[in-house]
């Protein structure tokens, strides 16, 4: 009899803690996967929205994504709290001096967030543009809070800490989306200057793809004769294509223009 008097007891306990906090659990988790959901809808739609529009860069676009986004999560966290009845404003204090906590033990951490929003702040440079540093050179593709990514020419991709872009020198390769070319053409000793420069800058002016009036001029003297250089400005998605068709159309030039000063002397002769 004394046995199941406890028994409905405990059961009764059992069961007013299952009918209490049951419910409080189906509810957190229901936040949790709604703060989920809207978390990655939110994401979407300012991407989709500040994309729309030429007037917002697309680092601060993803930036303000990432923002929205963080908001959100940390939004979910709170209602969840909330849920089981913590109250908010000793979660808040507790939170800062957790906060304070983990800045100390993350120094090195938050100072990659500090660089993140000065790199979005003052835009030295784009998503888009042609970067070197840190001996890497690529396109830039993502920057987020902590990190960004280049795109190297093999394909590859390359994180690099945004503290690293911001506390270093950072070569930027691109301008108002062109980049400049640097092509190099042997002449032999006997060559006339002038006729070379005219030769090659006619020829790099003769591709549609090349913007502008290249510059072109004696790069170095040599034993064999002088390098000229030819910078002309192409761009960014044009420029290995018209880097490699460039050099071989200089190449096959100048045999052809060799060829035709061989036969010369045979025809009046």
């Amino acid at each position: 009899m004394d046995f199941d008097f406890k028994w409905d007891q405990t059961g009764g306990v059992i069961i007013g803690l299952m009918t209490t906090y049951g419910l409080r659990v189906l509810g957190a988790i229901v936040v949790l996967l709604l703060g989920w959901w809207a978390s990655r809808f939110i994401y979407s739609t300012v991407t989709r929205l500040l994309g729309r529009t030429r007037r917002v860069d697309p680092t601060v676009a993803l930036f303000v994504a990432n923002g929205a986004r963080y908001t959100i999560v940390v939004l979910t966290f709170v209602g969840v709290l909330t849920t089981f009845g913590v109250a908010t404003a000793s979660f808040v204090a507790v939170l800062g001096a957790l906060g304070l906590t983990i800045g100390l033990a993350l120094q090195g951490t938050l100072s990659q967030l500090a660089a993140g929003i000065m790199l979005v702040l003052f835009r030295p440079f784009h998503i888009g543009d042609v970067i070197e540093t840190g001996g890497q050179t690529g396109t830039i593709r993502v920057i987020n809070l902590f990190y960004s990514e280049i795109e190297t020419v093999d394909g590859s991709r390359v994180v690099l800490p945004n503290g690293k872009l911001w506390g270093e020198i950072v070569r930027v390769l691109t301008r108002d989306n062109l980049r400049r070319l640097d092509l190099r053409v042997q002449m032999p000793r006997d060559e006339n200057i002038a006729n070379a420069l005219s030769f090659v800058r006619d020829l790099v002016k003769s591709d549609k793809r090349v913007q502008g009036e290249p510059v072109v001029g004696v790069d170095a003297l040599n034993d064999a004769g002088f390098v000229v250089l030819a910078q002309p400005w192409v761009r960014v998605e044009d420029f290995q294509t018209v880097q490699f068709d460039l050099n071989r159309r200089l190449r096959e030039a100048l045999q052809e223009r060799d060829a035709a000063k061989a036969q010369k002397p045979a025809s009046a002769a």
